[in-house]
Formats: structure tokens, C-alpha cells, sequence
């Protein structure tokens, strides 16, 4: 049948020649219609709504045709008209379902931008994922063969973490900082190995990111600080030294697990002011706001150089709960 090959037909012409065609289609018949039967319609806009409602097979029955040339031109739309129409909505469902079924698989191009990476899916990471979600879009990369949840701050890109082609895909040039934990399901050898082999990859792709890796064997640091990672956490070393205190030292473990919960005081970082010039002026002045300073970012004996200099960039990381963290721009 010559209806059937004519839909056939449309469902191979692209989405912008299915849209030029149904927006020539749509007005040029509305003009047709006006010009014939400017009585029944009275104003083009008119004519153009009846051509929509009857294209869509929705016809309200407002308006309709009172010429038998009109009645001619209804017929030739039913048959045509819903062809090319109908096949424009069928293109656009389908382009829809494609995007979605890209963002599942994690075959999309990530447009966020000051996002966080984190590289690994396993429950450990999930974990990090739930915190960071509450202040910031997370990219994973993984070899999942589908997304492992979704929420609108999250997406996923599939392919090898190590790959300029994939990091490139999640927008790495503009993300601000990569978390990579450490795959625990391998040796510890190994997963160093692998964790060392993506923050190279990610620093020569972007070498003003902030980078924090999760190191399993302590003798592997000065490899890490050959790639000149930010930030190193021990994984098993550091498990096995908080045993060692919590048999020696008792209570000193509990701290250490309050710090990292979200219960009580927690650990912030804020900037040095440039009116503070010794760390003792910091120290007076945070604790009027019940603020702890604890360290400045790589020694813990600042109460033993209280009067020494503030050096230039400064960030001091102090103990506080998170109402005071915002009121002194910790947050």
C-alpha cells in the first residue's frame, strides 16, 4: 500500500528532516485552509491549531471544514499528516529512550563542571558517594555495565579509569577534585599498583586537581609522591594502627571514629586571615568561637610553635561543630 510505504519511508528520514517537513507541513496547510475558508477559521492562528489537533488525532470538533475542498484537505492530512507528524514524535521517544539508555550504560559526555571523580564502585565508595552528593555532582567511573543508582547530582561513565578517552568523557579538565579508593577485591600490591597507575592519569590530564588516594602498603608513599598526589590515606596500615592504640592507649580509637562521624564536632579547614601574623593570634581569636586549631596542614605541635609566622596560603584544618564551621567560613 502506498500509506504503508510512505510511513516506511518517514521512519528513516532524520529527526531535522522530519521536523522541517512537519513544520512546512503543519503551516503550509494552515495557510491552505485559511486562504480556502477564511469565514470558518477567522484568523490563521486558527487554521494552524486545527491543523495540530487534527494531525494528533485529537480534533476537538471547534472548528472544522464546511467546503467539500476542505473535507479534501482533512482526508489528505489524516493520511499524511500523521505520517510525517507521527514519525517526528517517534524519532524524539526514540532519541529520548537512546539518551537514557547512554546515561545507564555511562556512554554520555559529562557536562557538570567543579564536580568530584571518584573511581570505583564498591560499598566503601558508595558510602563517599552519599556524602558528596549532599553538597556536589560525583561522576563514578567504573566498567559497571549499567549505572548502580540514580539520583540528579550523580552519573556514571563506563570505560578504563587509566584512559585519557574516558577521563576526557567525564569532564576532567573541569572537575575539582578525584577520590580513588583502593580495590580491596586484589592484592594489596596490586591495587596500589592500580590506584598509581589512574592518579598519573588523572594529573597529567589535569594537574590543578585535587587528588586523594587510598594507599594499602606504606612503602608504596614515595611512589605516590612522585605523581605528586594531594592528599594519601593508609587503608589496611591504618586499621592496623588504630588497633594497636586502642590496645595500648584505650579510648584513643573512640576519638578518633567521633572525629570522622557527624555526630558532635568534626574536622574543617579554613583559610589563615591575613590579619592573623602568628599562630597565636589564630589560636586567641578561633577560640572565642570554640574553635580547636589542630594542625596547619602537615604538623600537630602548633601549640609548641604558637609564635612562629603564619606562612602566606595557609589553611589551617580545626576542630569545631559544623553550625561554628559556617559561621567562620569553614563551609
Amino acid at each position: 500500500m502506498v500509506w504503508l510505504r510512505f510511513l516506511r519511508r518517514m521512519s528513516f528520514l532524520k529527526m531535522r528532516t522530519l521536523a522541517y517537513a512537519s513544520f512546512l507541513f503543519v503551516f503550509g496547510v494552515a495557510l491552505i485552509m485559511y486562504l480556502a475558508e477564511p469565514e470558518t477559521f477567522g484568523t490563521y492562528f486558527r487554521a494552524v491549531y486545527w491543523t495540530m489537533t487534527t494531525v494528533v488525532t485529537v480534533g476537538y470538533g471547534d472548528f472544522f471544514p464546511n467546503t467539500d475542498f476542505g473535507r479534501f484537505m482533512t482526508i489528505f492530512v489524516f493520511i499524511f499528516g500523521i505520517g510525517i507528524v507521527g514519525g517526528l514524535i517517534s524519532k524524539l521517544v526514540d532519541g529520548v529512550q537512546l539518551i537514557r539508555n547512554q546515561k545507564e550504560r555511562g556512554l554520555l559526555q559529562v557536562k557538570e563542571t567543579g564536580h568530584t571523580l571518584v573511581f570505583g564502585y564498591s560499598r566503601r565508595s558508595k558510602h563517599v558517594i552519599d556524602e558528596l552528593l549532599e553538597t556536589t555532582d560525583v561522576i563514578l567511573i567504573d566498567d559497571l555495565e549499567r549505572e548502580p543508582f540514580s539520583h540528579p547530582r550523580f552519573h556514571y561513565v563506563s570505560g578504563d579509569p587509566a584512559l585519557d578517552a574516558t577521563l576526557q568523557r567525564a569532564n576532567i579538565k573541569k572537575a575539582t577534585r578525584a577520590i580513588i579508593l583502593a580495590d580491596h577485591s586484589i592484592p594489596p600490591a596490586l591495587a596500589d599498583g592500580r590506584t598509581l597507575l589512574i592518579a598519573a592519569s588523572i594529573e597529567r590530564a589535569n594537574p590543578n586537581i585535587y587528588t586523594i588516594v587510598e594507599m594499602m602498603l606504606e612503602e608504596h608513599l614515595d611512589s605516590f609522591e612522585q605523581v605528586k598526589v594531594d592528599e594519601v590515606l593508609l587503608g589496611d596500615e591504618t586499621v592496623a594502627r588504630m588497633a594497636i592504640l586502642a590496645a595500648y592507649h584505650p579510648g584513643v580509637s573512640k576519638v578518633v571514629t567521633n572525629l570522622l562521624t557527624k555526630d558532635g564536632d568534626g574536622m574543617f579547614s579554613i583559610p589563615a586571615k591575613p590579619e592573623w601574623q602568628t599562630f597565636r593570634d589564630a589560636f586567641h581569636v578561633l577560640l572565642e568561637d570554640g574553635v580547636t586549631i589542630l594542625s596547619d596542614g602537615k604538623r600537630l605541635d602548633l601549640n609548641r610553635r604558637l609564635n612562629e609566622p603564619i606562612p602566606p596560603n595557609t589553611t589551617l584544618i580545626v576542630l569545631c561543630s559544623e553550625e561554628t564551621a559556617k559561621r567562620i567560613g569553614a563551609l
